[in-house]
């Protein structure tokens, strides 16, 4: 006949079952929890340590306890901006929320170009983490007409200019004189 008291192994594992600690009690020992686990974020979720799977007791035979996690979504900004970066929309997605882009931006005329919205820097894409869209937009001159005319309205010269452009004045015109007067 032994004298010895059977001993028990109090096994403490993380969520994903790895082995966090292993003990030996015997009947009736207090049993001491190991620190706190952390579980790493994942893109998805943050999770915080709320306990064992079951209440840490006295030692009362061979035991298995599992870390037990609350997920905390993560929040993930995504902002469209405009050209001149105002912000045009910001919103808060989880990962993989399909994202959406608020209706086209317009911009407009200078006195030199139009412009045209051609779509985001980058393609809008299901959210995967923080992001910026801007507005992207292509310039098309403006042409001006630059006309100039006679005195009874005829036209001398007629070109097309972009805005700043050095403009060519035509030959000076002339008019005949009549019975009262010359002119200049």
């Amino acid at each position: 006949k032994t004298d010895e008291e059977p001993v028990y192994a109090v096994i403490f594992k993380d969520w994903d079952g790895t082995l966090i600690s292993t003990n030996i009690y015997h009947w009736g020992d207090e049993v001491t929890a190991p620190t706190d686990p952390t579980r790493p974020a994942d893109n998805t979720f943050t999770y915080v340590f709320i306990g064992w799977d079951k209440t840490v007791v006295n030692c009362a035979g061979d035991e298995i306890y599992t870390a037990v996690y609350t997920p905390v979504y993560i929040d993930y900004t995504v902002e469209f901006k405009d050209w001149d970066n105002t912000v045009l929309s910001t919103c808060t997605y989880h990962y993989g929320d399909v994202v959406v882009a608020p209706i086209n931006p317009t911009r407009p005329a200078d006195n030199t170009y139009t412009y045209v919205f051609t779509g985001w820097d980058k393609a809008v894409v299901n959210c995967a983490g923080n992001v910026t869209y801007t507005a992207t937009y292509t310039s098309n001159y403006i042409d001006y007409t630059v006309m100039f005319k006679n005195w009874d309205g005829t036209v001398i010269s007629s070109e097309k200019y972009h805005y700043g452009d050095q403009v060519t004045v035509p030959t000076n015109p002339t008019k005949a004189a009549d019975k009262t007067y010359t002119y200049a």
